[in-house]
């Protein structure tokens, strides 16, 4: 190859065959594009900070590039305006990396900013970047994206800038002064990753924390409920038992009272059939004595009571057994009862009757014993 210089200015030593000036010093912008390569490194301006700083769209699958200037090879890539990139859907079975690559595009002859797809895994890495010595495209990496299986919105999250990593993109400096920004990147990732794992270390001991405070307010709150539904059934079968206990009480008082009351009135009625018997025997012994001693005088009043009956002495006889029964039967009621009965007198001297014309009977006591 024969030693190329530039840039100088030429002169014009014919036409071609269109009619355009041929020149002496003529040079393509392969010389230009290596002056630059010479001089400056690939990447981005350090400053300001966000230079082609790639962030969340904020919504949807896609995101926003900030203005900014970078170099590829010599050629140079300028925007004062941040412009959004569409990010292709998300994966549905497992996750996947995409680029954002500041690409020299020499079939095209242009410098432009894509996002280059990456291929879904189970484990995802980033796609492979084009940095050929020779060839169609050259690619610096401006930032990557993970997404998830099923993602529907970038976050921030999401997307690790890498434009300090100078492996993949790098700050621009002077070649004469290079800054090798790899390791710096390296000791940032480390001490990015490190703060992460704290993070994480410090949220699952929270956690755990949360879980054992939880836990233990949940045994406490148990050990009280079991105490109080203790106490509570304690307290409900000790009233149960003195309930019982009153009632047994109750139940062998009302036994004996209902027992000696049982005996009191068997020998009550006891008496009663002994005296009963006696006297009817006594009685009867009577009769016996007065039918055998006196007959004669009996017969004889026997007929005086048969003139005095009339001529129905039977039913003669009969009501006057009838009104001595009811006068017998009231004569008992008074002596069980304490009570004697009579007519209510009026003024006029007639008795108080009801509708049916009975006489009202009142009650009296004969004593006042109280029974």
């Amino acid at each position: 190859m024969a030693l190329r210089y530039g840039y100088f200015d030429s002169e014009i030593t014919g036409v071609d065959d269109e009619g355009m000036p041929v020149f002496d010093r003529a040079e393509t912008s392969d010389l230009f594009a290596l002056l630059f390569a010479s001089l400056v490194s690939d990447g981005v301006l350090a400053q300001p900070g966000n230079c082609f700083r790639v962030l969340g769209a904020g919504s949807g699958m896609a995101v926003d590039v900030q203005p900014g200037f970078g170099m590829v090879r010599g050629h140079f890539a300028y925007d004062n305006e941040a412009s959004r990139l569409a990010v292709e859907p998300a994966p549905q079975k497992y996750g996947r990396i995409d680029r954002v690559v500041l690409r020299c595009n020499y079939l095209d002859r242009m410098v432009e900013i894509v996002v280059k797809k990456g291929t879904e895994a189970a484990r995802p890495v980033p796609p492979v970047l084009v940095r050929p010595n020779a060839g169609d495209y050259y690619e610096l990496c401006l930032a990557n994206i993970r997404l998830a299986a099923g993602q529907k919105n970038i976050t921030q999250s999401s997307i690790t800038d890498t434009r300090a990593d100078s492996s993949v993109c790098g700050y621009i400096t002077q070649l004469i002064d290079h800054l090798d920004t790899d390791v710096f990147f390296a000791q940032f990732e480390a001490f990015y990753r490190e703060f992460v794992d704290k993070s994480e270390t410090s949220y699952t001991q929270f956690v755990q924390m949360a879980q054992d405070a939880y836990k233990a307010f949940s045994e406490d709150i148990t050990a009280y409920l079991a105490a109080l539904k203790k106490d509570s059934t304690d307290a409900y079968n000790g009233l149960i038992d003195l309930m019982n206990n009153f009632y047994n009480s109750l139940s062998a008082k009302g036994k004996e009272l209902h027992d000696r009351y049982s005996e009191e009135i068997a020998a009550y009625v006891e008496q009663l059939e002994e005296k009963g018997s006696s006297d009817l025997a006594a009685i009867t012994q009577q009769l016996l004595d007065f039918r055998n001693t006196n007959e004669a005088e009996f017969l004889a009043w026997f007929e005086r009571i048969k003139g005095m009956l009339g001529s129905d002495p039977a039913g003669n006889l009969q009501n006057g057994l009838d009104g001595l029964a009811g006068r017998l039967e009231d004569l008992e009621e008074m002596l069980f009862t304490g009570m004697v009965r009579m007519k209510l007198e009026t003024g006029q001297g007639d008795y108080a009757t009801d509708c049916l014309g009975n006489p009202i009977l009142a009650g009296h006591p004969i004593c006042r014993c109280g029974k």
